[in-house]
């Protein structure tokens, strides 16, 4: 195997020319196209970063949210009891009033009743009192001595206490 020096210095500079057409063709394309790549790539990257930390952000936010909300809920729950309570206490008090002044109005119309019973009965008590005085005496009395007979037996029989 015999070199030739002539067959050597034209390969290399093939080789030198092969290389320099590739750089200004191809190269420069391909370098481009990684660089363009690469430059999409880290783009898209930075641009799920971006979207993952407003993710977070919204996330955080809505939690904080949701715990305001069911804070606020549980104060409205806190104050609609309360108001219920309050309600329920008015309501039982104006119950127990109402029932104090019907017993108040009772007793004081069993008071009248039993008074216009005492009364009527005292009238007809005088009135059989004069009835049988009457009898007795066999005579008629006129009318206002009548009204004054009745009114003794009527003071005679308020110091009597009477039996229900």
């Amino acid at each position: 195997m015999e070199f030739n020096l002539f067959t050597i210095f034209a390969t290399v500079v093939n080789f030198i020319i092969l290389i320099l057409i590739l750089k200004h063709f191809l190269f420069n394309k391909v370098n481009n196209l990684i660089e363009s790549r690469n430059n999409e790539i880290k783009e898209t990257i930075s641009s799920a970063e971006a979207q993952k930390l407003e993710a977070d952000r919204l996330r955080e936010s809505c939690e904080k949210e949701i715990a305001t909300l069911e804070s606020k809920g549980r104060e409205i729950l806190k104050d609609a009891k309360v108001k219920a309570d309050a309600q329920a206490k008015d309501i039982v008090h104006e119950a127990e009033e109402r029932v104090a002044l019907l017993m108040k109005q009772t007793e004081l119309e069993i008071e009248r009743e039993k008074k216009k019973s005492l009364e009527d009965m005292r009238q007809e008590i005088g009135a059989l009192a004069i009835f049988a005085a009457e009898k007795i005496l066999e005579k008629q009395l006129n009318h206002q001595e009548q009204q004054t007979i009745i009114g003794k037996i009527i003071d005679e029989t308020e110091n009597v206490k009477w039996q229900n």
